[in-house]
């Protein structure tokens, strides 16, 4: 099975910087398509804001985009995951937590983000896999 490092490789590592307004922020998830970005101050990772703080801090409480940081409605409690856990540690602290992001980091550096998406996506192949192998062992007598 492929491991966190192999499934980040080549991706780019897609931040807002601190200080952003959340409209800049929204139209940075819209124009690249994802949920969630990492906030980062300077080199360090402070939080992470995604459509539910959008729905949930922003929009529900009335809160103009322009003139609000994403510093104020981000979330602050991070869920994290080493590089060298393996998909299975990784998609049950996924589940632990109920969140659909999980922020992967290698020796206290961001290293990427990924998605309940990639880990289902990894462990659908493995089971087609297993599926053809098991298919061909049956089927070749």
């Amino acid at each position: 099975m492929e491991s966190i490092k192999e499934i980040l490789k080549g991706r780019e590592i897609f931040t807002v910087q601190s200080g952003s307004s959340v409209k800049e922020t929204v139209n940075q998830l819209a124009s690249r398509g994802v949920g969630l970005v990492p906030i980062m101050k300077d080199d360090k990772l402070i939080g992470v804001f995604s459509e539910r703080d959008l729905v949930k801090r922003v929009i529900a409480k009335e809160k103009d985009l322009s003139s609000t940081l994403v510093d104020d409605v981000m979330t602050t409690n991070l869920i994290i995951a080493k590089i060298d856990e393996s998909t299975e540690e990784v998609l049950a602290k996924m589940k632990e937590a109920k969140i659909r992001h999980i922020l992967i980091i290698d020796n206290d550096k961001l290293a990427g983000v990924l998605s309940v998406r990639d880990l289902l996506e990894i462990d659908l192949h493995h089971c087609r896999t297993t599926v053809d192998v098991l298919h061909n062992y049956i089927y070749s007598k």
